[in-house]
């Protein structure tokens, strides 16, 4: 889109969710506005506030907007890096801006070489998207909430971080009543706005909180505004340990929603990996992404274009359950010693309980993932130096006392919200589909960041503030489930099975000699010792098997299909 006098020029990818409130605000400025678009307020809110106003968008974007008038490029990602954007520079100095890096790589001046520092990482689990690396040499990605202004020449002028989250601020003055019902207010809010459009709206549903959640709010809006809801699940009835089929039904049952579910299979990712990694453009660490790449199918099968999802809950609400272990230590560093035993206690016999429904649970979760009473009584005398990673920006200082809130920070911005975005984004686009996350609306975020940590964790229950703000809105089971499996495929079985072979073919295959870690003996050990049952092996098999798909696409002259 171009603004009336041709100066500026704008090519944008995403959504600006609160473009309505912009344009009142705009308007009452004195700007007049032709159409009733977020890409029309965007040019407008650049000419008002100049490079500031990406503080003002609630919203995911990209966007490159050619400014005339200074003969410079301007180039933004929203905060949280829910949509992409790559920046190639090629040896002559050419520079390419793009939504997917085999854009930049179908350009005549841009060679396609493997970055091997990140293939290196990534085959000993250290690839996190922390930064601007990506796979491929002389292509970056432009880390979230970053902007950047480029000459005309493509010389780069100034590059910021124009959002920083500050997790120093805790209001420890704040009740909890009152903190759970300006939480409820603001997801509220932020469901309402993303359901601004002219397309049809559903959500995924996992049957976990989060997603429920998010279909349970939605299911208040579509009571007011007599919409249809669909609902789009993925579930193993053949396996019940991983499914959560039970819990999806009970959702369904308690809002009335319209539910469609799939039944991804082995057989099903062996067909569709190639394309599935081709959309990716980057290997992948976990095959449960397929189950996502399932359902965004399903939506558009049925019609459905705009997916709500509760994606980024955990890392703003402390919900992994590996997380409960930093809380521990950190009521230790706080010499609040009954309390630790008390959360100790009822978090850990929650697990053991909820562990007895399942043949094998270890499966679907870790029951003895926090410390015991016994490791907490002995790290009261002594406790374990602070774990942290290499990050500094938006963070905590690593500190005794604040490990939870360090980890909470690196989480949503580093080593592990940035990936997720990027399967998600990726396989919802593949099917043109819109997959939008209100945990991730920025008010919601900052006031989830000042709430003190036993608003997050108490009584043994991780994201407490949630389950007690969605009592109006999902079932009191799915409010109080202890059994937390994630988005996970049955991967073990399916490498035992259906997708032995496939497999064993990707994980010894010569392409992967190069990488350093790729040792054939003793992944050939990895291999047995998994098809022999006596460990689950299946997350670091995946991960070469992944590399292995990803090479035959870059052998395959992937980036000119």
């Amino acid at each position: 889109m171009a603004a009336l006098d041709g100066q500026l020029v704008l090519v944008y990818n995403g959504e600006i969710y609160n473009y309505i409130e912009l344009r009142e605000e705009l308007s009452a400025e004195g700007y007049a506005f032709r159409t009733n678009s977020d890409t029309e307020v965007l040019l407008a809110a650049y000419l008002h506030w100049g490079d500031r106003c990406v503080e003002r968008f609630n919203g995911m974007f990209a966007f490159a907007l050619w400014d005339a008038r200074r003969s410079e490029l301007f180039v933004a990602r929203d905060r949280f890096g829910e949509k992409p954007l790559f920046i190639g520079r090629a040896p002559n100095g050419a520079v390419a801006l793009a939504s997917e890096m085999k854009a930049i790589l179908a350009h005549p001046d841009f060679a396609v070489s493997a970055r091997m520092a990140a293939l290196n990482a990534f085959s000993r689990a250290h690839w996190y998207e922390d930064g601007k690396d990506t796979f491929f040499d002389g292509i970056e990605r432009l880390p979230p909430a970053h902007a950047l202004r480029l000459g005309a020449d493509g010389a780069e002028r100034a590059r910021w971080r124009y959002w920083t989250p500050d997790y120093d601020n805790v209001d420890e003055s704040i009740k909890p009543d009152d903190a759970i019902g300006r939480f409820e207010e603001l997801l509220e809010r932020s469901v309402k706005m993303r359901l601004r459009a002219d397309v049809a709206i559903g959500s995924s549903l996992s049957g976990g909180l989060d997603s429920s959640t998010i279909v349970g709010v939605l299911a208040k809006e579509r009571g007011k505004a007599g919409f249809v809801q669909n609902t789009f699940s993925a579930c193993f009835d053949e396996d019940p340990t991983m499914s959560e089929g039970p819990q999806i039904d009970e959702v369904v049952n308690y809002t009335g929603v319209t539910s469609h579910k799939v039944r991804p299979s082995a057989a099903g990712l062996q067909r569709e990996s190639m394309q599935m990694h081709w959309h990716q453009e980057e290997p992948v660490m976990s095959a449960s992404i397929y189950l996502q790449w399932c359902v965004a199918r399903l939506a558009k099968e049925n019609q459905t274009t705009v997916l709500l999802d509760g994606q980024g809950a955990d890392e703003l609400l402390a919900g992994y359950q590996f997380w409960f272990k930093q809380f521990q230590l950190d009521l230790l560093d706080q010499r609040q010693f009954w309390r630790a035993g008390k959360e100790t206690y009822l978090f850990n016999r929650r697990l053991r309980i909820a562990a007895e429904g399942f043949q094998d649970s270890s499966r679907r979760f870790n029951a003895a993932t926090a410390y015991s009473l016994r490791e907490v009584a002995g790290y009261a005398l002594a406790r374990p130096n602070v774990w942290h990673g290499p990050y500094t920006e938006g963070l905590v200082e690593p500190v005794a006392g604040k490990r939870l809130r360090r980890t909470l920070g690196e989480a949503l911005l580093y080593n592990s919200l940035p990936m997720l975005l990027r399967y998600a984004d990726r396989n919802s686009m593949a099917f043109s589909r819109e997959s939008r996350l209100p945990f991730l609306d920025y008010d919601l975020v900052d006031f989830c960041m000042r709430l003190p940590d036993n608003l997050l964790i108490k009584d043994g229950w991780q994201k407490w503030i949630l389950r007690q703000a969605a009592g109006k809105t999902v079932p009191s089971s799915i409010r109080w489930r202890a059994d937390k499996v994630g988005y996970a495929a049955p991967l073990d079985h399916w490498l035992r099975g259906g997708l032995k072979s496939w497999a064993e073919e990707r994980l010894f295959s010569s392409r992967l000699k190069d990488i350093e870690g790729y040792d054939r003996t003793a992944l050939q050990q990895v291999w047995d010792a998994h098809q022999a049952g006596q460990v689950n092996n299946s997350w670091a098999i995946w991960r070469w098997v992944s590399m292995a798909e990803w090479f035959g696409l870059i052998d395959g002259n992937w980036w000119k299909q």
